[in-house]
């Protein structure tokens, strides 16, 4: 009996192990094999490392299972934890579609998803966080109701358009639904802000011109907004968390899978960015973007979903900035497919462990 007791012991602890290293700690392996990228410059106290994420879609009050929803949470959590512990960024920027069901919500189920957000993506003290506006959070342009891009960004403490200066380095944080090229609201107060900035940008860059300077030193800005730049579709993506065919070649929407070509001339002419991240698409895409006539050269990086509700890989960026070069590095979380075949072999190593060697000598 004592032999039996202390087999069950053996067992019961082994499982232990197994569901600990499967719901915690494998975010922390699997995390660990990724790195800050190297800046091809002398290494210079401006040097900022931000995280870079996109489409957690949080789900609501109306669509998805509780259990669903429970899962797909704990597991973004864990793995932002682990993130956060292990790559300690200075900045965190989420790109848009924080909640799934966000347009549709009343206040009261607006503020239990803000609160639920921010208990599961906490930073610490010294670390910020710059949120981006998504299709799913307010709704796209002609859906927006009265007041919900309001309250998003009050509840945020971000704002349609704005311009955040880390470090020496610039980024410009765009509302996408704002880019219609239309008269409503947020079209007209987002072309103003844009405008304003694109007069500061171009002040501190050439000082003799203007009256009002700006006390900030120029560089290249990065635009940072949720959908991305005009294309016709994916079919120029040939990363490996590209969209599988025949999704691919799918042709897409005008200012809906992408903005317009309008908007897109706008601001790459505006601001001539050396960097543009985006979302929206839940996939992977690197495009390089070159018109020599208009000087624009730089790569425009898809990233692809947090979730695992969007994809078999989220996968998240590590890039490190400086005020004139920046580095890229895209780092892969645990596929369910992994953590599921992991727990198995645990089990049975447990299993077999426990009762077929003498483990605990003779009784």
């Amino acid at each position: 009996m004592r032999r039996i007791t202390k087999k069950l012991l053996t067992f019961s602890i082994g499982i232990v192990f197994v569901v600990i290293y499967c719901e915690f700690l494998i975010y922390y392996v699997v995390t660990a094999q990724c790195s800050w990228p190297e800046l091809y410059t002398p290494r210079s106290p401006d040097e900022l490392k931000a995280l870079v994420i996109a489409d957690t879609h949080l789900l609501g009050p109306y669509r998805g299972h509780w259990l669903d929803k429970w899962r797909r949470e704990w597991q973004m959590h864990q793995a932002f934890q682990s993130i956060m512990t292990l790559h300690q960024p200075e900045t965190v920027f989420i790109l848009g579609d924080l909640f799934d069901e966000g347009e549709w919500t009343n206040e009261k189920q607006f503020q239990d998803y803000v609160k639920r957000f921010l208990k599961l993506f906490p930073v610490n003290d010294g670390v910020t966080m710059q949120v981006i506006v998504g299709n799913h959070d307010i709704g796209f342009h002609y859906n927006i109701r009265p007041g919900s891009a309001e309250r998003f960004f009050k509840a945020l403490n971000t704002s349609s358009v704005n311009l955040v200066t880390i470090k020496g380095s610039h980024f410009i944080l765009v509302n996408s639904m704002a880019m219609e090229g239309d008269s409503c609201h947020l079209c007209r107060e987002a072309r103003f802000s844009l405008d304003k900035i694109a007069k500061s940008l171009e002040c501190s860059k050439n000082p003799s011109e203007c009256t009002e300077i700006p006390n900030f030193t120029y560089s290249q800005p990065i635009l940072m907004q949720h959908f991305p730049l005009f294309r016709t579709s994916d079919a120029q993506c040939t990363e490996p968390d590209a969209p599988p065919f025949p999704l691919r070649n799918k042709r897409f929407r005008n200012k809906i899978d992408a903005l317009s070509r309008e908007a897109t001339d706008y601001l790459t002419r505006k601001f001539k960015p050396r960097a543009v991240f985006g979302g929206h698409t839940h996939h992977g895409c690197l495009v390089h973007h070159k018109d020599d006539r208009k000087d624009i050269d730089f790569h425009e990086y898809s990233v692809p979903s947090f979730s695992w509700r969007n994809r078999p890989d989220p996968k998240y960026m590590l890039v490190t900035i400086s005020p004139h070069s920046y580095a890229v590095n895209k780092c892969g979380l645990p596929k369910e497919t992994t953590i599921a075949v992991t727990a198995v072999i645990l089990v049975f190593a447990v299993s077999y462990y426990t009762f077929k060697m003498r483990l605990m000598g003779r009784s």
